[in-house]
C-alpha cells in the first residue's frame, strides 16, 4: 500500500473490506486474529462490535498510530521482518491486500502457515491483473501505474485467479470459498453512493460474480490449513 497516500477505507458491502468483515462474523467469540497489513485500521473499526482479539502488523508508523486503539497488539514492522514466535497461534490470520506488495509473497505465506494451528482461518484479497480495464489498456501497449488500484505503482506482484490459487495451494491451504468484487465504484464517483448510484453499483456487482476473471476487481479467499 502506498504510504505517501492515506488508506481509504471500502465501506460498500460489495468491497473486499464488508466481505473480509462478513466472514469474520463467523468466527468464534475470543477468536485471536492477525491483521496482516493493518493500515489505519479499517477491519478493526468495521468488527468492533465482535468481540474478537485483534492483532495487527503495520509497517507504516502513521497508520499504526491511528490503528493501534483498536488492536490489543501492533506491531510497527513488514510482515517479512517480523519474528515467527509473535505469529504462532493464531486462529485466523487476515492478508488484506498486502501480499501483492512483498517482494516474495508465497515464502510470507508458507511462514504464516507453518506457524499457525491446523484448521487455522486464514482470509486473503488480491487485485485481479486480468480485469477487462487492464486488458484493454494491454491491447493498446499501455501498463502505467497509478497511486491507487490494481496498477498501484507499489504493487510487486500481479494475480489472476489461477495464480493465486496455485499460490494458496503450494502454501499448504485448502480453499473452501472464494468471492469477487466489483470495481469500488464509491472511491470513483460520490455519485456511486446516492440511491440510483448504488442501483447501478450493484447490476456492476451482479455481471462481476457472473464473469469474475473479466470484471473482478479482487479476489476474496477463506481457506484453511491442511
Amino acid at each position: 500500500m502506498s504510504s505517501t497516500l492515506p488508506y481509504l477505507d471500502k465501506p460498500s458491502a460489495w468491497s473486499s473490506h464488508s466481505i473480509i468483515a462478513s466472514y469474520l462474523n463467523a468466527v468464534p467469540t475470543q477468536s485471536r486474529v492477525l491483521d496482516v497489513g493493518a493500515a489505519s485500521g479499517t477491519l478493526a473499526r468495521m468488527c468492533q462490535h465482535q468481540t474478537l482479539r485483534l492483532f495487527g502488523i503495520e509497517p507504516n508508523p502513521d497508520w499504526a498510530e491511528i490503528a493501534s486503539p483498536l488492536y490489543e497488539k501492533i506491531w510497527v514492522c513488514s510482515i517479512s521482518d517480523i519474528d515467527d514466535e509473535l505469529i504462532e497461534g493464531f486462529d485466523a490470520v487476515v492478508l488484506g491486500d498486502i501480499l501483492e506488495h512483498l517482494p516474495d509473497p508465497e515464502t510470507v505465506l508458507q511462514k504464516l502457515v507453518e506457524c499457525q494451528r491446523s484448521n487455522a482461518l486464514f482470509i486473503i484479497s488480491v487485485p485481479n491483473i486480468a480485469n477487462l480495464w487492464v486488458r484493454l489498456n494491454l491491447l493498446f501497449g499501455r501498463f502505467d501505474y497509478a497511486d491507487r488500484g490494481i496498477l498501484d505503482r507499489t504493487h510487486l506482484h500481479f494475480f489472476t485467479r489461477r495464480t493465486l490459487i496455485h499460490m494458496i495451494q503450494n502454501s499448504g491451504l485448502e480453499i473452501f470459498s472464494m468471492q469477487v468484487t466489483p470495481i469500488p465504484l464509491e472511491l470513483v464517483s460520490r455519485f456511486f453512493v446516492t440511491l440510483p448510484g448504488r442501483f447501478v453499483y450493484a447490476v456492476l456487482a451482479r455481471f462481476t460474480r457472473w464473469l469474475p476473471t473479466l470484471l473482478g476487481y479482487q479476489f476474496v479467499v477463506q481457506a484453511r490449513k491442511l
